[in-house]
């Protein structure tokens, strides 16, 4: 088999390739731009090369076997893993321009790093950053992608369910050592000892009710807009500031802040990615995707289950991982 294999076209596994994927000859045949004849031939062809059985046949369906399955898994890689290559080989293919839009909070704490990291593996690629209020419900025509705090209306465009966030009591060793004795309080009614640190979005309220904790609101504290600006509040020691855990990971790692008590607070799947479907999406929008995805996932976020599988799909195809060039 091995020096037939050697023999196979170019052809008849791209034809392969689509044919499984669709499982059915017309809509590949279309895909292809070729007869139906043609591609049948073709798949017979490359059946008697291999030397078994690629597809059952029932009718007018078609499903892979055993080996056709394993086949077609090594084909799609090979396949992803050569267009990509071909994208590296010209620059130009990745010259022009991705609009990201996002919160504020969400570029000020995770964003603009990954987009630094784009900046510095694809310099060919303009990136310009739109700032959208949380919840916003609509977005501009000219964004490419973006990473909303609530579901928005995106008519004609993918909107998917990113990850959900995890509300953490968080604020600065030294606040607490001093009205704390250095503990992590072990009641959340402990929390009222404290001047706590609000926003716009008012989670105060919700997380003292999801803790079974009658909220009384405290002349201590502070009011800022923006959650970015509660956690450098925090920080600064002026309080309790509630942060979503991967915001402030790494406060959490190098001692700026620590957790006052840990009773996560979720509001459901909070965070959403919106783009063009994943067929149209251009090459440029892809990278950056792929590398918000790397991002996230090294950093344990807790990924949707639509968002996990967007993200296989989109290492499967091509130029879809922001990896090594």
């Amino acid at each position: 088999m091995a020096a037939e294999l050697r023999n196979l076209s170019l052809t008849s596994l791209r034809s392969f390739h689509a044919v499984g994927r669709h499982c059915h000859l017309r809509r590949a045949a279309e895909e292809l731009h070729v007869s139906h004849p043609a591609l049948s031939r073709q798949i017979r062809d490359l059946e008697e090369r291999v030397g078994t059985p690629l597809f059952l046949r029932t009718g007018n369906r078609l499903e892979l076997t055993a080996a056709g399955r394993r086949l077609h898994g090594v084909v799609s890689e090979a396949f992803a893993r050569l267009e990509k290559g071909l994208l590296y080989l010209d620059p130009d293919s990745l010259s022009g321009e991705v609009v990201i839009a996002s919160t504020a909070t969400i570029a000020m704490r995770w964003l603009l790093r990954i987009l630094r990291e784009v900046q510095a593996r694809y310099p060919e690629i303009r990136l310009r950053h739109v700032t959208i209020e949380p919840r916003a419900q609509r977005l501009s025509g000219e964004v490419d992608l973006a990473i909303c705090l609530g579901e928005p209306e995106a008519p004609g465009r993918e909107v998917r369910a990113l990850y959900q966030e995890h509300y953490l009591p968080v604020a600065s060793p030294q606040l607490l050592q001093a009205r704390g004795g250095g503990r992590s309080l072990a009641k959340p009614r402990d929390l009222l000892q404290l001047p706590l640190i609000h926003d716009r979005q008012q989670q105060w309220p919700g997380w003292f009710t999801a803790q079974a904790v009658e909220y009384a609101p405290s002349a201590e504290g502070l009011t800022v807009d923006y959650a970015y600006q509660a956690m450098e509040a925090a920080r600064l020691g002026m309080g309790v500031a509630l942060a979503d855990r991967l915001e402030v990971s790494e406060d959490l790692k190098s001692g700026r802040l620590a957790t006052v008590t840990e009773r996560p607070f979720t509001i459901g799947q909070s965070l959403y990615l919106v783009s063009d479907r994943l067929e149209t999406l251009n090459g440029r929008s892809r990278l950056v995707l792929g590398q918000v995805f790397r991002w996230l996932t090294s950093r344990g976020a807790p990924l949707a289950p639509e968002a996990r599988a967007w993200q296989q799909a989109l290492a499967g195809s091509s130029g879809a991982e922001a990896g090594e060039r």
